[in-house]
């Protein structure tokens, strides 16, 4: 199924879940990589996780691969064209990967070595794998890490208490960022490491609405690296009770210091909810978010482009080109009154991707039938709130990437020295140039 629709610029939406119209998913996240996509969600109907796999960089998705053994918090990422998969598998954190488009799944493994966790989020470079998550056996924020792709894991401590971790990375960095929650607020507070396995005394990188902490939750906030020692975090910020706007603190030197916070949205009165950010190869920063600015009953989901290390931003544009109820929908019981049962919340995230072409969102809505379904949208990198020119792209039967994925705008004959991966239409082609 690929409706695609247009918002307020060109972000072309596809529906994900390919389930039917009355049952519910939501807790998204989703990457692309080369011409692989993959998304993961929580099936509420069954209480389960499912995943989609998609051959065609997320233009079109088949049908959901359903895990039952896997509660929530499922999260995935792409490393060349290798499908990554972290969870929360009924309170231990699980890990598989798929070598062939998500038909098959290597053998879950515990990666916590704990049956009591809570929510991992999955940072990698290379064939270097760190997931970030609590473990209530020890009461810890921990990282459990691979060098060989996931084949085998080992674990450290982060820091001796915290919650509703998350993790990113840069060229240089791995980053662990999570609640440290008080009375009067909640405070982000990021360690980075170089290697996964010894980690830096945290910093304090902003104070989020304590509003969001009953339970269930949004996470709230969400991370992102880029270049060298260089992080920005994205979060609710509180301006009045149950009311918030989406900042941006930004770190430039691997999260020891933070600038003041900058306001993402241009619109002073709105709701803005459960932000997701992403950077591009060329450091610009993208942010999606949850947004009521057209009223009562009438969300829709929003972005905004930083050219400038999150400096500045551009105004904000509509991705979807319709409405949702949301939150604001009969028998949910406002904000305050959290309610999964009554499809009333989209569960703690949703994710946000760029490579050097395009930026992607995967969210989930309340527009079908009132129940909650599966998007993805993309947009080019450089036109979205921009007047750039699109640097220009290979002929339609050859593309070349870096190693981590990133494509590269250039002559194939001028590339500099290095390791890439070329994509013929017989297939992917590894060369090194000397």
């Amino acid at each position: 199924m690929l409706p695609l629709l247009m918002g307020d610029v060109p972000f072309a939406s596809v529906r994900v879940d390919n389930r039917p119209d009355n049952t519910s998913h939501m807790e998204v996240s989703g990457a692309v990589m080369y011409r692989t996509g993959g998304v993961g969600w929580i099936n509420s109907t069954y209480d389960l996780n499912d995943y989609e796999v998609s051959t065609d960089s997320g233009r079109t998705w088949g049908t959901p691969y359903p895990r039952s053994s896997e509660c929530c918090d499922p999260v995935v990422r792409i490393t060349d064209t290798v499908v990554h998969r972290v969870y929360l598998g009924y309170y231990e954190i699980g890990y598989s990967k798929s070598y062939d488009f998500g038909n098959s799944w290597t053998t879950p493994q515990n990666i916590s070595g704990c049956t009591n966790t809570d929510h991992p989020w999955l940072a990698y470079r290379g064939d270097t794998l760190v997931v970030i998550y609590t473990d209530y056996c020890s009461n810890d924020v921990k990282s459990a890490y691979s060098y060989d792709g996931g084949d085998t894991w080992s674990r450290a401590s982060v820091y001796y208490t915290g919650d509703v971790p998350m993790a990113a990375q840069d060229d240089s960095l791995f980053y662990a960022l999570w609640w440290d929650y008080t009375s009067s607020c909640i405070y982000i507070n990021v360690a980075s490491s170089p290697d996964g396995r010894t980690w830096s005394s945290p910093s304090t990188a902003a104070c989020m609405s304590p509003d969001i902490a009953p339970n269930p939750y949004p996470a709230g906030y969400q991370g992102a690296g880029w270049g060298k020692g260089n992080i920005a975090v994205v979060y609710m910020a509180d301006v009045g009770y149950y009311n918030w706007d989406v900042e941006v603190v930004v770190s430039n030197d691997g999260g020891s210091t933070w600038n003041p916070p900058v306001k993402v949205s241009d619109q002073p009165s709105a709701n803005e909810y459960m932000p997701a950010i992403a950077s591009d190869p060329y450091g610009n920063l993208h942010v999606f978010w949850y947004d009521n600015r057209a009223g009562t009953g009438r969300w829709a989901l929003y972005y905004s482009r930083s050219s400038d290390g999150g400096m500045t931003w551009s105004p904000a544009i509509r991705v979807t080109d319709y409405y949702f109820p949301f939150v604001d929908r009969s028998g949910c019981g406002g904000m305050g009154n959290v309610d999964y049962a009554n499809d009333c919340w989209p569960g703690h995230y949703i994710d946000a991707w760029a490579d050097s072409n395009y930026v992607y969102v995967f969210w989930s809505d309340n527009s079908i039938s009132g129940r909650w379904h599966v998007f993805m949208a993309y947009a080019p990198v450089l036109p979205v709130g921009t007047d750039e020119t699109p640097k220009p792209s290979y002929k339609t039967e050859t593309t070349v990437y870096t190693p981590s994925g990133r494509r590269v705008h250039a002559s194939f004959d001028n590339l500099p020295p290095g390791v890439y991966f070329v994509i013929r239409e017989g297939g992917v082609q590894k060369v090194i140039r000397r």
